[in-house]
């Protein structure tokens, strides 16, 4: 039935709830495409820059730490550099330094992730929207015109269909985006908590005379969607 139809034929037989999800679906592939790039660009060997910065404090060269930090791309790398920079004022303000860090990297991670979300867990609704009114619209004209037979209903209902299938298709990936993203961005909260705790344990471990007050953990916070 529809093998011959154009996209914008196709479009049009869906319905105006087409095109919100046409919408919808280019914002999500368009986030979906940012967001892989921005979390390529977070991407950091955790273990081996951690062995290079304890190297650096164990050996007092705390400012070629910094500077490694700072020529250093990812959330991790901003939050260490946060707690070099203010680790001659003590434990307790170099880890509330790395603790504003690590919340704000991780909103920066988490950002566009809700509407992610809310695309694809509205987008099915959308479309089965669109097909109640084109099955309305298919059933009134069978009612008003005696003349119209069961074939012309069933093309217009399949035409109605169209728009829960642009739903699902919408829906699927942005379901799948988002749910990944939210993992890399909780695996991202638990390497700034990890390192700026390695990073502390291993400015105050010892010789600085300062005790380590007990806390919650840099980072390790929920996932927001």
């Amino acid at each position: 039935m529809f093998a011959n139809l154009t996209f914008w034929q196709l479009l049009l037989k869906g319905g105006w709830t087409m095109v919100v999800l046409l919408g919808f679906s280019l914002a999500s592939w368009f986030i979906i495409f940012e967001r892989l790039i921005r979390y390529h660009q977070a991407q950091l060997d955790v273990d081996h820059f951690m062995l290079k910065i304890k190297k650096l404090v164990q050996s007092n060269r705390h400012v070629e730490a910094g500077d490694l930090c700072q020529v250093s791309s990812g959330p991790v790398a901003a939050t260490l550099k946060a707690g070099l920079r203010h680790f001659k004022k003590g434990a307790l303000s170099a880890r509330e330094a790395m603790e504003r860090v690590s919340a704000m990297e991780l909103i920066r991670l988490e950002q566009y992730l809700s509407f992610l979300g809310t695309i694809g867990s509205v987008s099915p609704f959308v479309g089965l929207f669109g097909t109640v009114l084109g099955i309305i619209s298919a059933f009134s004209a069978l009612a008003g015109d005696t003349g119209v037979g069961p074939a012309v209903v069933a093309n217009g209902i399949a035409e109605a269909l169209v728009a829960t299938a642009a739903g699902l298709f919408t829906a699927v990936p942005a379901v799948i985006a988002y749910n990944y993203f939210v993992r890399r961005a909780t695996r991202f909260d638990t390497e700034m908590a990890t390192a700026a705790s390695d990073l502390l344990d291993t400015l105050y471990a010892k010789g600085s005379g300062e005790e380590l007050e007990p806390s919650p953990p840099v980072g390790n916070r929920p996932a927001r969607g």
